[in-house]
Protein backbone atom coordinates (compact mmCIF):
# COMPACT_ATOMS: atom_id res chain seq x y z
CA UNK A 1 0.00 0.00 0.00
CA UNK A 2 2.50 2.34 1.06
CA UNK A 3 4.17 1.71 -2.54
CA UNK A 4 1.20 2.78 -4.29
CA UNK A 5 0.99 6.18 -2.27
CA UNK A 6 4.26 6.87 -3.22
CA UNK A 7 3.20 6.21 -6.70
CA UNK A 8 0.45 8.85 -6.32
CA UNK A 9 2.90 11.58 -4.79
CA UNK A 10 5.31 10.85 -7.62
CA UNK A 11 2.06 11.60 -10.45
CA UNK A 12 0.71 14.72 -9.03
CA UNK A 13 4.15 15.96 -8.55
CA UNK A 14 4.99 15.57 -11.73
CA UNK A 15 2.04 17.33 -13.55
CA UNK A 16 4.40 19.40 -16.06
CA UNK A 17 6.11 16.25 -17.29
CA UNK A 18 4.01 13.96 -19.31
CA UNK A 19 6.41 11.12 -19.37
CA UNK A 20 6.71 11.01 -15.96
CA UNK A 21 2.79 11.08 -15.67
CA UNK A 22 2.31 8.12 -18.37
CA UNK A 23 4.79 5.76 -16.26
CA UNK A 24 3.68 6.36 -12.93
CA UNK A 25 0.48 5.48 -14.13
CA UNK A 26 1.81 2.43 -15.50
CA UNK A 27 3.28 1.17 -12.41
CA UNK A 28 0.47 2.11 -10.59
CA UNK A 29 -2.04 -0.23 -12.99
CA UNK A 30 1.11 -2.60 -12.75
CA UNK A 31 0.84 -2.49 -8.26
CA UNK A 32 -2.71 -2.86 -8.25
CA UNK A 33 -3.18 -5.62 -11.42
CA UNK A 34 -0.85 -7.52 -9.21
CA UNK A 35 -2.49 -6.92 -6.04
CA UNK A 36 -5.89 -8.52 -6.68
CA UNK A 37 -6.63 -11.93 -6.95
CA UNK A 38 -6.37 -13.69 -10.50
CA UNK A 39 -9.70 -15.19 -10.17
CA UNK A 40 -11.93 -15.30 -6.98
CA UNK A 41 -11.68 -18.99 -5.95
CA UNK A 42 -9.32 -20.44 -8.51
CA UNK A 43 -5.76 -20.60 -7.88
CA UNK A 44 -3.22 -20.08 -11.27
CA UNK A 45 -3.08 -24.16 -11.76
CA UNK A 46 -6.79 -24.75 -12.09
CA UNK A 47 -6.66 -21.45 -14.22
CA UNK A 48 -3.65 -22.92 -16.62
CA UNK A 49 -5.62 -26.31 -16.88
CA UNK A 50 -8.89 -24.46 -17.88
CA UNK A 51 -6.68 -22.57 -20.89
CA UNK A 52 -5.32 -25.62 -22.19
CA UNK A 53 -7.97 -26.12 -25.49
CA UNK A 54 -9.06 -29.47 -26.99
CA UNK A 55 -6.16 -31.46 -29.20
CA UNK A 56 -7.19 -31.43 -32.92
CA UNK A 57 -7.91 -35.16 -33.72
CA UNK A 58 -4.92 -37.18 -35.19
CA UNK A 59 -5.12 -37.01 -39.06
CA UNK A 60 -3.16 -39.87 -41.12
CA UNK A 61 -0.06 -37.78 -42.82
CA UNK A 62 -1.26 -38.23 -46.22
CA UNK A 63 -5.08 -37.27 -45.96
CA UNK A 64 -4.45 -33.88 -48.15
CA UNK A 65 -2.65 -35.81 -50.69
CA UNK A 66 -5.37 -38.55 -51.24
CA UNK A 67 -7.68 -35.51 -51.72
CA UNK A 68 -5.05 -34.00 -54.65
CA UNK A 69 -4.47 -37.73 -56.02
CA UNK A 70 -8.16 -39.13 -56.25
CA UNK A 71 -10.03 -35.49 -57.13
CA UNK A 72 -7.48 -32.96 -58.60
CA UNK A 73 -8.65 -30.54 -55.54
CA UNK A 74 -7.13 -28.90 -52.59
CA UNK A 75 -9.47 -27.98 -49.85
CA UNK A 76 -8.32 -24.49 -48.48
CA UNK A 77 -10.84 -24.03 -46.05
CA UNK A 78 -15.25 -23.86 -44.89
CA UNK A 79 -15.68 -20.45 -42.55
CA UNK A 80 -19.02 -18.58 -42.24
CA UNK A 81 -19.59 -15.74 -44.03
CA UNK A 82 -23.02 -13.46 -44.44
CA UNK A 83 -23.07 -12.46 -40.69
CA UNK A 84 -22.67 -16.23 -40.01
CA UNK A 85 -25.97 -17.24 -42.13
CA UNK A 86 -23.99 -18.87 -44.96
CA UNK A 87 -20.92 -21.68 -45.40
CA UNK A 88 -18.48 -20.76 -47.73
CA UNK A 89 -16.75 -23.71 -49.02
CA UNK A 90 -13.40 -23.05 -51.30
CA UNK A 91 -11.25 -25.18 -53.11
CA UNK A 92 -8.27 -25.60 -55.52
CA UNK A 93 -8.42 -27.73 -58.74
CA UNK A 94 -5.08 -28.77 -59.69
CA UNK A 95 -6.52 -31.36 -62.22
CA UNK A 96 -9.22 -30.07 -64.25
CA UNK A 97 -9.99 -34.03 -65.71
CA UNK A 98 -10.37 -35.46 -61.99
CA UNK A 99 -12.53 -32.58 -60.70
CA UNK A 100 -15.30 -32.61 -62.85
CA UNK A 101 -17.77 -34.54 -61.05
CA UNK A 102 -17.52 -31.94 -59.10
CA UNK A 103 -18.82 -29.52 -61.33
CA UNK A 104 -21.47 -31.25 -62.63
CA UNK A 105 -24.91 -29.05 -62.90
CA UNK A 106 -27.06 -32.26 -61.59
CA UNK A 107 -25.36 -33.66 -58.53
CA UNK A 108 -26.55 -32.03 -55.21
CA UNK A 109 -23.53 -30.50 -52.59
CA UNK A 110 -24.52 -31.52 -49.23
CA UNK A 111 -22.60 -29.98 -46.07
CA UNK A 112 -22.99 -32.47 -42.84
CA UNK A 113 -22.66 -30.74 -39.63
CA UNK A 114 -20.70 -33.56 -37.58
CA UNK A 115 -21.66 -32.62 -34.19
CA UNK A 116 -25.80 -32.26 -34.64
CA UNK A 117 -25.61 -34.54 -38.01
CA UNK A 118 -27.67 -31.50 -39.50
CA UNK A 119 -27.78 -31.48 -43.48
CA UNK A 120 -27.29 -28.23 -45.70
CA UNK A 121 -27.94 -27.39 -49.11
CA UNK A 122 -26.30 -25.02 -51.55
CA UNK A 123 -29.07 -22.29 -51.90
CA UNK A 124 -30.76 -21.80 -55.57
CA UNK A 125 -32.09 -18.23 -55.54
CA UNK A 126 -34.47 -17.97 -58.90
CA UNK A 127 -32.32 -14.99 -60.26
CA UNK A 128 -28.34 -16.04 -59.57
CA UNK A 129 -28.96 -19.68 -59.43
CA UNK A 130 -27.12 -22.37 -57.57
CA UNK A 131 -24.55 -20.54 -55.43
CA UNK A 132 -21.62 -22.89 -56.39
CA UNK A 133 -19.21 -22.94 -59.63
CA UNK A 134 -20.42 -25.42 -62.63
CA UNK A 135 -18.39 -24.07 -65.20
CA UNK A 136 -15.33 -26.23 -66.34
CA UNK A 137 -12.80 -26.25 -64.21
CA UNK A 138 -9.02 -24.78 -64.89
CA UNK A 139 -5.87 -25.73 -63.59
CA UNK A 140 -4.68 -23.76 -60.59
CA UNK A 141 -7.86 -22.11 -59.96
CA UNK A 142 -9.69 -21.14 -56.95
CA UNK A 143 -13.48 -22.41 -56.95
CA UNK A 144 -16.78 -21.72 -54.52
CA UNK A 145 -19.91 -22.85 -52.98
CA UNK A 146 -21.68 -21.99 -50.18
CA UNK A 147 -24.06 -23.33 -48.18
CA UNK A 148 -26.93 -21.96 -46.36
CA UNK A 149 -26.61 -22.27 -42.34
CA UNK A 150 -29.78 -21.17 -41.07
CA UNK A 151 -30.13 -19.73 -37.58
CA UNK A 152 -26.15 -19.76 -37.54
CA UNK A 153 -26.17 -23.31 -36.50
CA UNK A 154 -22.72 -24.38 -37.64
CA UNK A 155 -20.14 -22.03 -35.84
CA UNK A 156 -16.14 -21.62 -35.99
CA UNK A 157 -14.36 -23.98 -34.47
CA UNK A 158 -16.91 -27.20 -35.45
CA UNK A 159 -16.43 -29.93 -37.56
CA UNK A 160 -18.08 -30.35 -41.51
CA UNK A 161 -18.74 -32.91 -44.18
CA UNK A 162 -18.99 -32.10 -47.52
CA UNK A 163 -20.44 -34.51 -50.20
CA UNK A 164 -20.42 -33.57 -53.65
CA UNK A 165 -21.44 -36.57 -55.84
CA UNK A 166 -18.70 -39.73 -54.51
CA UNK A 167 -16.49 -36.84 -53.40
CA UNK A 168 -16.45 -36.87 -49.20
CA UNK A 169 -14.40 -34.47 -47.48
CA UNK A 170 -14.19 -34.87 -43.74
CA UNK A 171 -13.92 -33.29 -40.65
CA UNK A 172 -13.48 -30.05 -42.15
CA UNK A 173 -12.88 -27.28 -39.11
CA UNK A 174 -15.14 -24.44 -40.00
CA UNK A 175 -13.05 -21.28 -39.65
Amino acid sequence: MRQVMNVTMMITGACSRPLAVLLGGLVLIAVLVSATPVLAGQDSASLAVATIAAPEPDRHPREKTYMKRQWGVEVLYVRQTAAGYMLEFRYKVLDPEKAKPLFERQTKPLLTHVETGSKFVVPTPAKTGALRNSDLPLANHTYWMFFANPAKLVKPGEHVNIEIGDYLAENLVVQ
